[in-house]
């Protein structure tokens, strides 16, 4: 008879974010692998949450950060349980506003490993099915997280990733690796961590299993058969308290925008093609 599969689920909620704990575990609880023998990891600085007694439940002290340091640093805090996750089967980072619809299954959700899958990454909805040159890939090449216009297939969501432990662990320190040679350079990459595993899986597509965005839907833009949906922030947190203002630009500026957006890749993309430019 085959084990149970034992998953670690990854969960930062530190400062604002601790909001969204309260309803996240018993949602994740009741439909997240529930096929699978699961432990949730916390990784926040508040004192007392809730269900911190419950069994399946360890609570890591996490700093709160600034942003974009929250995220773009959240491999370091992995990797400082790396010695206790090494031991499950395989571990599951999940954005503090998730929520299941339904029940998402372990057979729709691990990687194949008859395929040489070991991770799984989720596209990212806004982008699934367009033109690469479009993706909000970062595109500057002093970056790490770097993918040229004429390279790329796939846009993957930051906010639902997982797989193997071990490959799991190897891609934190990838990309942490990464993150701090970008950071010793002055270079924050336009997504931070999304930007830098999007580059990872354009370098090397056959370790993951490409899920489509019904298992991270935002949503402010339902299509009616998502298993995962992304619980719009502002609804929550004050935004601006979290990032910072928006900066506002006025006509010109907006219309040069949709200008670069709309018509530069293509540019761009010719460029890159000439250059044989790859990942």
């Amino acid at each position: 008879m085959n084990r149970t599969p034992r998953v670690a689920v990854l969960y930062l909620c530190t400062g604002a974010y601790r909001v969204f704990w309260h309803d996240f575990y018993p949602n994740f609880r009741a439909h997240f692998l529930p096929d699978c023998e699961r432990t949730f990891f916390v990784f926040t600085d508040a004192p007392d949450l809730a269900y911190m007694d419950r069994p399946d439940v360890r609570r890591i002290e996490q700093q709160a950060l600034p942003w974009p340091y929250s995220t773009m640093q959240r491999f370091d805090a992995f990797l400082g349980q790396a010695e206790t996750l090494a031991g499950y089967d395989y571990l599951f980072f999940a954005n503090a506003n998730l929520r299941c619809l339904r029940d998402v299954t372990a057979a729709e959700l691990l990687p194949d490993a008859a395929k040489g899958q070991t991770l799984t990454v989720v596209c990212h909805l806004p982008y699934y099915g367009k033109n690469p040159i479009f993706h909000p890939y970062e595109r500057r090449r002093k970056s790490r997280a770097c993918i040229p216009y004429n390279c790329g297939t796939w846009y993957v969501a930051g906010g639902l990733n997982g797989g193997q432990s071990a490959a799991y662990l190897e891609l934190c320190r990838e990309l942490k690796a990464r993150t701090d040679e970008d950071l010793r350079r002055g270079v924050i990459a336009r997504f931070h961590d999304e930007s830098q595993l999007n580059r990872l899986v354009a370098e090397q597509p056959g370790r993951f299993r490409i899920l489509g965005p019904e298992y991270c839907t935002p949503e402010e833009t339902p299509t009616g058969h998502e298993a995962i949906r992304i619980l719009q922030k502002s609804r929550y947190i004050d935004m601006r308290s979290v990032r910072g203002p928006v900066r506002r630009q006025n006509c010109l500026q907006r219309k040069w925008g949709a200008f670069c957006e709309n018509w530069l890749p293509y540019l761009w993309w010719a460029r890159d093609a000439l250059l044989r430019r790859s990942v």
